[in-house]
């Protein structure tokens, strides 16, 4: 199954970012990254967008929680060219930086 094709969580607001069903682990990771964006959902156990991004500030920390999610649910489904350039290059990062420092001084 495709990142593209993963079901939505119900609550997820309509539009490109969102978290796939079933898949959150609970890390709370995106959540923090993006509290004005993001939620979780007590009840299910469920993290999710609660709205969209809608100016610069908010899509960097949408663009930073789908790259801080540790399972990989949180996602970004748009077409949107420099956003999936940013995506590339920010995971490249972090990769980078990963890979130069021992796992225990990631966080």
């Amino acid at each position: 199954m495709t990142e593209q094709s993963k079901k939505r969580y119900p609550k997820n607001a309509p539009g490109p970012f969102y978290v796939a069903d079933g898949e959150c682990i609970i890390c709370r990771a995106p959540e923090h990254q993006a509290p004005d964006l993001m939620a979780y959902d007590e009840e299910d156990k469920h993290c999710y967008f609660k709205r969209q991004p809608s100016n610069p500030e908010e899509l960097d920390r949408a663009i930073k929680a789908v790259l801080v999610a540790c399972c990989g649910a949180v996602l970004y489904e748009g077409n949107d060219p420099a956003i999936k350039r940013r995506l590339a290059e920010l995971g490249q990062e972090m990769v980078g930086t990963a890979s130069r420092n021992p796992w225990w001084k990631f966080w």
